[in-house]
């Protein structure tokens, strides 16, 4: 529609210059170096025309090379484009080895041959050819020497995959080194950290998992809370109250005030035959916010004096008549004290209020260990019933039936 009105106004507009020009041809001189030259309107604008010609023809065979070279370079670049999106199909689809051979093709004629390299390197580990997936990385970072991040980042995942965990941390030491580290790198580099142990560097890169963006809060925080966590149970293994002491001492107040570290805690100083600090942080814990895990937690204290850590669990009974766990956390301690009347109570009542595997466990040992096998075994029973889910039930044997069964089966032997 627009051609047909430009192509309407150009005959118009060609007619009434033609009219024009009918009546005057007009008349054009020229004076160049001592020459005059005279001629019409008309042949005036034709020469301006040809001259205008002439020299878009001499620009264009003076710039053909460099145009036709601008063209090859587009050609190749759409191939690359087209290889990129062709091989990122075929990873999607799963047919990885021709992802490979699609993505590398013509790698080295697209506008980031490195983008090429590193899908090719994901397709070449999903295959499990390692060395395949190291040449196409080391491939990326040829291409990419400023952009390293991408390339180093995949390499330390793939070798943290198979716990390779000296070979991950010397590419993020790489990485961080370049200056190129981000969320990613130091979230794999506070892994590598934990999983070999290193607290000192892992503490150091506190700081900047807090300030990186990309890195939320609450991550940030589980990551720290689990290297303390480790460090606790590091503490535990050794056995080395003082080692542990100085680790409980070290932690921020608001690490201390976590129920999975108090607990932790808790565990390693009765593993360290230390059950008195294991109490104070226990009931000082609980009586701040009550919490069923540590109530729980509390009945396994093999303190001394026993009937006085019974009497201080009792003390939370008038609050709490109705908490299983608080019952049972009562039965232990009163076997622990010998004052098994009251521990069979406990238990009993605990299981009826809310039937647990451990309780029912419990409650068979104690009536094993006090000649009750019949009350033993069918704890036992509910404890399996619970633990699947319901009660296994068999058809009811008829036993005349059986009796006969088995008789007539002697006789054909």
């Amino acid at each position: 529609m627009k051609k047909g009105l430009y192509l309407a106004a150009s005959l118009l507009l060609g007619a009434i210059l033609a009219s024009i020009l009918l009546r005057d041809t007009g008349y054009v001189a020229l004076r160049f170096a001592g020459y005059l030259v005279e001629m019409s309107a008309i042949t005036f604008a034709g020469v301006v025309v040809a001259a205008y010609a002439a020299i878009r023809l001499l620009i264009r065979a003076f710039n053909a090379r460099k145009l036709w070279k601008a063209q090859q370079r587009e050609r190749r670049w759409e191939r690359a484009r087209r290889s990129m999106a062709q091989g990122t199909f075929e990873l999607a689809e799963g047919d990885w080895e021709a992802a490979e051979n699609t993505l590398t093709r013509y790698a080295r004629d697209a506008e980031m041959p490195a983008a090429h390299f590193l899908i090719a390197a994901r397709a070449a580990d999903l295959q499990g050819a390692e060395q395949r997936r190291d040449d196409w990385l080391n491939k990326a970072m040829e291409f990419a020497p400023t952009q390293r991040a991408p390339a180093l980042i995949m390499q330390a995942e793939a070798h943290l995959k198979h716990k390779r965990f000296v070979a991950a941390q010397t590419a993020l030491e790489q990485l961080e080194a370049s200056g190129e580290m981000n969320a990613r790198g130091l979230m794999l580099l506070a892994r590598v950290y934990r999983q070999t142990g290193n607290w000192q560097r892992l503490q150091a890169l506190e700081p900047k998992l807090r300030k990186t963006r990309g890195i939320p809060a609450a991550i940030a925080d589980e990551t720290v809370e689990q290297i303390h966590l480790d460090r606790l149970k590091a503490a535990e293994k050794s056995a080395d109250f003082t080692a542990l002491n100085s680790v409980w001492k070290d932690l921020p107040r608001s690490i201390t005030q976590r129920t999975e570290v108090i607990a932790t805690y808790a565990r390693a100083c009765m593993a360290c035959g230390r059950s008195e600090a294991a109490e104070k942080e226990l009931r000082d814990a609980i009586e701040r916010h009550w919490d069923e895990s540590l109530v729980l937690l509390y009945g396994e204290l093999e303190s001394e004096d026993a009937l006085s850590t019974l009497e201080r669990a009792e003390r939370w009974l008038p609050d709490h008549r109705e908490d299983a766990a608080l019952l049972l956390t009562c039965a232990r301690l009163s076997a622990r004290a010998e004052l098994y009347g009251k521990a069979r109570s406990y238990l009993e009542t605990s299981v009826a209020i809310k039937p647990r595997i451990e309780g029912y466990q419990l409650l068979a040992d104690f009536m094993e260990q006090t000649g009750e096998p019949d009350r033993a075994l069918q704890a036992m029973q509910e404890a399996l019933a619970l633990a699947v889910g319901r009660k296994a039930r068999l058809p009811k044997i008829r036993s005349r039936r059986w009796l006969e069964r088995r008789q007539h089966d002697r006789r054909r032997g």
